[in-house]
This record gives C-alpha cells, sequence and structure tokens, in this order.
C-alpha cells in the first residue's frame, strides 16, 4: 500500500490568509535597524546571532500588534519559538534573565527599541473589513471545491 501523500489544500489556505495580512499589516521591507539596534544578539538572552544562517527571528513583543518595526525584537530560535509563546516580552525576560543588572539593560535596550519606533496606526474601515470577510469565504470556499474534486476523483477512480 503506498503512504498517504498530505494534502496540500491548508498549506494553500494559509498562503491565502497569509498574502491578505501582509496587504493589511506588511512586513517592514528594512529590517537592518532591528539587527543593528541589537548588536545581531537575541534581546532576551544575547546570544549571537547570524543573518547569514538565518538563525535571528523577528519576535512579536505584543501578540496581535501588528509588524511594523515597533513591535519586533530580535530574537533566537530558542526564545522566539520554543520558551516565549504566548508571554508578553516583559514577562518573559523577567523568567529569561535571572541577574536583575543583566535584565534591567536587556529592558532598557528593548524599551528604547519601542521609543525609537512608534507603532503605526491601524487602517480599518466597513469596505476593509468587507473585502476581508469577501476573501474568507474565498478562502473556505476554495477548500470545499478542492474537497469536491477529490472525492469527485476518488469515485471516478473507483469504478
Amino acid at each position: 500500500m503506498l503512504p498517504r501523500v498530505p494534502s496540500k489544500v491548508p498549506q494553500a489556505k494559509n498562503l491565502m490568509r497569509r498574502a491578505v495580512d501582509e496587504i493589511l499589516d506588511p512586513s517592514p521591507r528594512d529590517i537592518d535597524p532591528l539587527w543593528k539596534h541589537f548588536d545581531s544578539c537575541c534581546a532576551y538572552c544575547g546570544k549571537p546571532l547570524s543573518r547569514e544562517l538565518r538563525e535571528g527571528h523577528r519576535d512579536h513583543a505584543v501578540a496581535g500588534g501588528g509588524n511594523d518595526l515597533g513591535n519586533l525584537v530580535l530574537s533566537c530560535g530558542s526564545c522566539n519559538g520554543d520558551e516565549k509563546r504566548e508571554a508578553s516580552w516583559h514577562e518573559f525576560l523577567e523568567q529569561k534573565t535571572i541577574d536583575p543588572d543583566l535584565r534591567s539593560v536587556r529592558q532598557a535596550r528593548i524599551e528604547a527599541w519601542f521609543e525609537s519606533h512608534p507603532p503605526r496606526a491601524q487602517v480599518t474601515s466597513q469596505q476593509v473589513e468587507a473585502v476581508c470577510e469577501e476573501l474568507e469565504q474565498m478562502v473556505e470556499q476554495f477548500g470545499d471545491k478542492c474537497a469536491e474534486l477529490r472525492q469527485l476523483m476518488k469515485d471516478a477512480t473507483a469504478s
């Protein structure tokens, strides 16, 4: 028996949603200032990071706070993905950096970053919300139609 190939439909739906999100809240085009401000080190643990090895991640300091530079800090893979999770940057830093003097230095650096990069205003309107709702319905319809097509193909090969 052949191994089951995972469906690409959920990945396609995620890509469609990300495309919409990128229009609504575009990622910064230039993240050099982020790397420079944090001296190519994780804002939380201080681990040196390499751009060439794609070690640095942009951590959203405030969940739901947007993609503008003022909501991003440089983070290593462990801090960004494995450890911080849903914690705020402040409570995570408190847990991560036990030494109070070092924590104070790191906190000041993060706060200085936020102060020099105020968040941009989120633009929304009823028209924007209506189009977003239509797009979400299209994404769901795409998934439904793919399931319908999959069943049709299954039925056709069974007969």
